[in-house]
């Protein structure tokens, strides 16, 4: 390439020696001077370099320099800056430059002319120079013209005078030998052992990472007088000289000393014999083994080796410069392995090569292999997915992504010929891939590609990939994949393999050929529109003893994304165009209930009239497309209903006649004495009565329902919008109840007359009933909606090691004693306004009370939740369900129900609220249970539990029902840590309900002065506290206000731990305060 010059305002190529670039003279005592000469080729006058220190660090791009003594890179900036000097008309100088080891950076100088230097003026001046070794390394430089003047090389202790003789053939006037005024030979060298013999190093063993050198021991002097050995070795790419890139104050040379003390131990016993002169010990020479490490492999290294020895030894040795490379090692895995979704059936793959090749990478091996889903393991999960809309979500969508990705990063899979069954590597949440395919194996970290092995593509029955390989060329950076499954987990997996070196062992190579794995796994775009059922169809069923039912039947979808894990089934009644008169309802079926109702579902208990059936599958990409409207017609049967009911009437007047005949003659027959009569009468609560529509009747076209809250105990129960039912409000969220289809007509009617308890209350916190809807099919029961739940799955949800799935309204900490108390006090307000109506509940617990979305607890449910936590009941004998664990000791002795039962219920609540919703009597059957209440016992105080609150518990607990205080006192004791918000809500504040607590407190303070009080023990965790437990209540209330001044305001907002009950007798303890009790010693 040519280069050009400016010659005369004009620019003209270069002559062949190349461009000319002239330059005063000057001084370089730092790099930065040196800077000044960068790019000239002449010097017209005196050239001195003077550095003392390195004189700081040089940035080309900015020509800023840093100022350090210990420079790094002051050899390559002085050869950037002056190596391209061909000639200087003057003289050049080296004086004191102590970081100089040569003058190897002038590279390009041809000539010195020595211009103004007479014949006794020095043309070459180099003095004091304390490191330096070497001028110029005549077997790579070529010869200087020293045209005019003298040399001046005089005081430098490391510069041989056989290096400097090479000069006497350079100047103007060649000499055989120098005068000592020129150079001397005792000022130059006197610190160096100038008279070098020759050792022989070879390299004895490679490794990735190590080499071994030997040498014989130098013998060419009296061994007492070596010291020991210096080992230099840099990586190389490129031959090396001994002094270039080298100055005294950084070698870029690596060093190894070994002391002779060290090569000595490996002496034979012979040669330390020698060594005292009884033998010469170069008679037998044993040879030296060094390591030197650690080394990068694959890589090029020069090295020499070279003795040190006393200051008074002239003599001494160094190898030549050897070269050799490092064995191969395993590449480092590939790097950026990404994966780029392009269809439902093509994914493209890139990726870019090893950080660390270790060698010549040749060919990249390429898996793929399909993570099918494992239905059976999936629908078998205790995950709801009717009521778990999971799939609708994006931001869960990322997290089963990101599960999956962390399990599969454990269980890399590939296909075997032998069938496996793998072991589940722990459960991955969420629905997705928990077992492998049969034909997978889990690979260990160390699985590599094999040399010589063939692997075979396999396909599913569809044709698409279930397992790829490929083995692509070196130079390869991505890859196209096509016809893989849509909407279908996949793991690519990437291996950099490299070729053989010809001087690498074969056990080397086969063990070190191919990188560690890099991977990526990723799920195929989702297929739009195959999530579609087909062939539906509906057949009407007719019965004489049932209402009429639909049988819906049709295909699963035949190629979806994944595959279904749920269908709804969407039915509407509909009468002139198309209109719809009922809401449509939506009935949720998982696959499993599919599959075993014969891949179909059943619509029972349907009106007359027509119908629109719809079925929306739900893969495990969510819901798919709704189906096209299939359409059925179930007659009226009012004729024949006619028919049937005039043979009845008929026959129901004839009986009437007989039996009205009958009571005739038996009343003339029969005396009838007036004092042998009997009057009867009957609990309406056992008897079957027919619901009649009244005031709180709604329209079945004003409910809409949104969404499914859950199961309840007559049928599902969703979340729906009520429309003008509340004045001033067009809408109102509430919760509406429905019928299970297979309910009979009883529990139909037992539905609604349960329902119709709730129309006599009126109070913040009871659950509100809105309406009912009992014309047409399903009967409907609108509630006020509870946002957060029963109290029993709310307390559960904020235990520290809560299940994620359990709904949360707020953040995770448990509720501290001040949201106890609160709670407390809202419970006991709702059951006072229910025993101040006359009404016992019977089955307070957790489960039984509501949380609204601000967290106001309300008593509800009334025993329709019963089926819920069907657990919580056990059925005595041939009784029916009865919450033992919630019961007093005389509602389970002699099955006596009232309001104080209640507040035995109330106290095990307490218990449930202070352990975060905790089985009460853990420990105990509920057999145990039932005898444990019954002859005294009582729950001990649980862990981290307020003295306050079980002090409540403990009160409420009292054996004897009518020592127990009632909710309006439990109300008034707890009203001052109650928030501001409850004076204008509850009950108790209310004129009813100060109007009956003050009757209350008359009746106690007349009965206070006739009886005796009995005074017990009751244990807390801090210590005993008596109160009195009799009949006459006052006594309780005065001890109980008095339990205020020991509550902590700071412990209020403290949140409670979660608590276990302390081990105690059957993990409980008895009642203290029960004279049932010989351990209380009353």
């Amino acid at each position: 390439m040519l280069t050009y010059d400016v010659h005369n305002g004009t620019c003209k190529p270069c002559l062949p020696a190349g461009c000319v670039r002239e330059c005063n003279g000057g001084r370089v005592d730092s790099v930065a001077a040196a800077e000044h000469f960068r790019g000239c080729t002449r010097i017209k006058g005196t050239l001195e370099i003077t550095l003392r220190a390195s004189g700081g660090k040089y940035t080309p791009h900015t020509h800023l320099y840093t100022t350090s003594v210990h420079n790094c890179n002051t050899i390559s900036v002085l050869e950037s800056s002056l190596g391209e000097i061909r000639e200087i008309d003057g003289s050049l100088k080296v004086v004191r430059s102590y970081p100089l080891v040569s003058l190897m950076f002038l590279k390009k100088l041809r000539r010195i002319g020595g211009l103004n230097s007479d014949a006794k003026t020095p043309s070459l001046y180099i003095s004091n120079n304390p490191n330096l070794e070497m001028l110029w390394d005549w077997s790579v430089h070529k010869p200087i013209e020293i045209t005019r003047g003298k040399l001046y090389i005089h005081f430098n202790s490391k510069l041989c005078y056989n290096h400097i003789l090479e000069l006497k053939n350079m100047t103007r006037d060649p000499v055989s030998t120098f005068d000592t005024i020129e150079v001397s030979p005792e000022s130059n060298g006197d610190q160096a052992p100038c008279l070098q013999d020759v050792l022989e190093l070879k390299v004895s063993t490679l490794k990735q990472r190590a080499a071994l050198l030997t040498w014989k021991m130098y013998c060419g002097i009296d061994t007492r007088n070596i010291l020991g050995y210096s080992i230099y070795y840099i990586a190389a790419e490129h031959n090396v000289t001994l002094y270039g890139q080298r100055d005294a104050c950084s070698d870029t040379w690596s060093v190894k000393d070994i002391p002779m003390d060290t090569a000595r131990f490996t002496e034979t016993k012979t040669t330390a014999i020698a060594m005292n002169g009884l033998r010469d010990p170069c008679e037998d020479m044993q040879p030296f083994f060094s390591p030197i490490s650690p080394l990068v492999p694959f890589k090029r290294y020069a090295a020499y080796v070279k003795t040190y020895t006393t200051k008074q030894d002239k003599k001494g040795a160094q190898s030549p410069i050897i070269y050799f490379k490092t064995l191969p090692d395993s590449p480092s895995p590939p790097l950026g392995l990404t994966v780029e979704l392009r269809t439902p059936h093509s994914v493209q793959i890139k990726w870019q090569p090893p950080a660390l090749p270790n060698g010549t990478i040749s060919l990249y091996h390429v898996e793929i292999q399909a993570n099918s889903y494992n239905r059976r393991t999936i629908l078998a999960d205790n995950l709801n997915y009717c009521s778990n809309r999971m799939y609708y979500a994006a931001e869960q969508e990322r997290i089963d992504s990101i599960d999956f990705e962390n399990f599969i990063q454990n269980h890399v899979y590939i296909r075997n010929e032998k069938v496996k069954t793998p072991k589940s590597g722990g459960k991955v949440k969420r629905a997705i891939e928990k077992e492998i395919n049969s034909m997978l194996v889990i690979l260990s970290g160390y699985n590599k590609p094999k040399q010589g092995l063939k692997y075979y593509n396999s396909t599913d029955t569809e044709g698409y990939v279930k397992s790829l390989y490929f083995e692509l060329d070196g130079s390869a950076r991505s890859l196209v994949v096509e016809e893989m499954r849509h909407y279908t987990w996949y793991t690519v997996n990437l291996w950099a393999c490299r070729q053989k070196q010809d001087y690498e062992p074969e056990d080397n190579y086969d063990k070190t050929w191919c990188s560690g794995r890099s991977f990526n796994t990723f799920r195929t775009l989702e297929l739009p529109n195959a999530d579609v059922v087909q062939d539906v169809r509906v057949e009407v069923i007719t019965s004489n003893k049932t209402l009429p039912e639909l049988n819906v039947t049709w295909k699963p979808p035949e190629n979806p994304n994944g595959f279904a894990i749920a269908y709804f089934v969407q039915h509407s009644r509909i009468v002139d165009n198309n209109q719809a008169q009922d809401v449509g309802l939506q009935r949720c079926i998982t696959a499993t209930d599919y599959e075993a109702n014969g891949r179909g579902y059943t619509l029972r208990n349907m009106a007359p009239g027509n119908y629109s059936v719809r079925v929306t599958p739900v893969t495990v990409s969510g819901a798919g497309n709704v189906s096209a409207h299939v359409y059925a017609f179930i007659p009226d049967r009012d004729s024949e209903k006619g028919f049937l009911w005039a043979w009845g009437v008929a026959a129901g007047v004839l009986l009437l006649v007989l039996l009205a005949g009958g009571a005739w003659y038996a009343r003339r027959a029969l005396p009838s004495p007036e004092g042998n009569k009997l009057f009867a009468t009957v609990n309406p609560e056992y008897v079957s009565t027919v619901y009649v529509p009244d005031e709180w009747e709604l329209p079945r076209s004003s409910i809409e329902f949104i969404r499914e809250l859950g199961q309840g105990s007559f049928g599902m129960v969703y979340e729906g919008i009520a429309k003008s039912i509340e004045k001033g409000k067009p809408e109102t969220r509430c919760a509406v109840k429905t019928v299970n289809e297979h309910a009979t007509d009883r529990e139909r009617i037992e539905f609604l007359n349960e329902a119709s308890v709730m129309k006599a209350f009126d109070t913040y916190h009871v659950v509100r009933l809105l309406g009912v809807v009992s014309r047409g099919q399903p009967t409907l029961v609108v509630m006020e909606l509870m946002e957060c739940g029963d109290l029993k799955t709310y307390l559960r949800s904020h235990r520290p090691d809560a299940d994620s799935s359990l709904p949360k309204k707020d953040d995770n900490a448990p509720p501290t004693l001040q949201n106890i108390l609160q709670m407390a006090i809202e419970i006991a307000d709702g059951m006072a306004y229910l025993a101040a109506k006359k009404y016992v509940h019977r089955d307070l617990a957790a489960r039984n009370c509501m949380v609204a979305g601000d967290l106001t607890v309300k008593v509800g449910d009334f025993g329709m939740t019963r089926d819920i936590y069907e657990t919580d009941y056990y059925r005595k004998g041939t009784k029916g369900l009865l919450p033992v664990r919630w019961m007093s000791p005389e509602s389970l002795k002699d099955g006596v129900f009232s309001s104080n039962s209640d507040v035995w219920s109330y106290g095990v609540v307490l218990w449930e609220m202070a352990t975060l919703a905790m089985q009460p009597y853990q420990g105990l059957s509920n057999e145990q249970v039932v005898r444990y209440v019954v002859e005294g016992g009582v729950m001990e105080r649980p862990e981290h539990c307020p003295d306050r609150l079980y002090e409540l518990m403990r009160a409420c607990w009292a054996h004897r029902a009518n020592t127990r205080p009632s909710f309006l006192q439990l109300v008034a004791d707890l009203a001052p840590s109650a928030q501001p918000y409850f004076r204008h809500r509850s009950f108790f504040h209310s004129p009813q309900g100060q109007e009956m607590y003050a009757l209350m407190r008359t009746t106690v303070e007349e009965e206070a002065e006739c009886a005796e009080v009995n005074v017990g023990a009751v244990a807390t965790g801090s210590g005993s506290n008596l109160f009195g437990v009799s009949g006459r209540l006052a006594t309780w209330v005065r001890e109980l206000s008095s339990l205020h001044s020991r509550a902590d305001d700071d412990a209020a907002a403290q949140p409670l731990q979660p608590a276990r009950a302390h081990k105690g007798p059957n993990g409980v303890l008895h009642d203290p305060l029960d004279p049932l009790d010989d351990t209380t010693g009353c």
